[in-house]
């Protein structure tokens, strides 16, 4: 069995990576956690890191995505990370604050110097179609799929390993719920994938340490899929690999285009 460090093979606990996805999310870690307000920033400069790029932090990529920071959120014991090296703008309006996924893609790749390109995924989210969408994937060389969710839709992120291994075999998902429940929506990266006789995990690489295995942690599908509902991925390839990822996009049944 592989250890996983090639994209779209097993590493031991059974995970099929993305392509290119162990490195993205052993870069993911490298970097926890986000910075207070940056957790579109975070995946995007995880991105840009695991395509071998040298973009200084998440300053540069909230900047250049024109990022506003609202109060400060954070889950319960996480001290945080509040310095700043870039004056990223900060707002008292929740509502006023955030990074629009438009404005990530273009950071993305002006940061890339064009070598990455990003294709917006939005449309009726369903277990099908976000599965489809993500084996549909495997035919680019190497991706990251940066996902805005609602993550108070998502299971509890210290969920029992047992639990999952019985979703897998039964497709009953686990009882716990995520305790954190942050206004707004929130991103992460999405870099692999379990299948099991009755049931699909998804492995989330998170933006703050205490979430799973160091930022880490499985997901089943029906609560990603809801976690989407009204919101979208932004995936990002190499820009050559537009039309394939586009592509991807048709046959799983869903949209190239943003909903911000």
């Amino acid at each position: 069995m592989s250890s996983g460090i090639d994209g779209g093979q097993l590493d031991l606990s059974g995970v099929r990576w993305l392509p290119g996805g162990a490195r993205l999310a052993a870069v993911a870690q490298a970097e926890l956690p986000q910075k207070d307000g940056l957790a579109a920033a975070f995946c995007g400069l995880a991105a840009l890191r695991a395509a071998g790029l040298d973009v200084p932090d998440q300053d540069a990529v909230a900047v250049a995505a024109g990022t506003v920071r609202g109060p400060v959120v954070r889950p319960p014991g996480e001290a945080g990370r509040p310095g700043f090296r870039l004056p990223v703008p900060q707002v008292d309006d929740p509502a006023a604050a955030g990074t629009r996924v438009s404005g990530l893609a273009t950071a993305i790749g002006a940061l890339s110097g064009g070598a990455l390109a990003t294709v917006p995924v939005t449309g009726e989210w369903t277990t099908e179609t976000l599965f489809d969408l993500l084996t549909g994937l495997w035919d680019v060389p190497r991706v990251a799929v940066l996902a805005r969710i609602d993550a108070a839709e998502l299971g509890a992120h210290d969920t029992p390993e047992r639990a999952l291994l019985d979703y897998l075999d039964t497709g009953v998902p686990p009882l716990w719920t995520s305790r954190w429940r942050p206004p707004g929506g929130h991103f992460v990266l999405v870099a692999g994938i379990r299948i099991g006789a009755e049931g699909t995990l998804l492995s989330i690489v998170d933006t703050y340490p205490s979430f799973g295995d160091n930022g880490i942690h499985d997901q089943p599908v029906e609560w990603v899929t809801a976690a989407l509902a009204g919101l979208g991925v932004l995936v990002v390839v190499d820009a050559d690999q537009v039309a394939v990822t586009r592509e991807a996009v048709r046959v799983a049944g869903l949209s190239p285009s943003y909903w911000d």
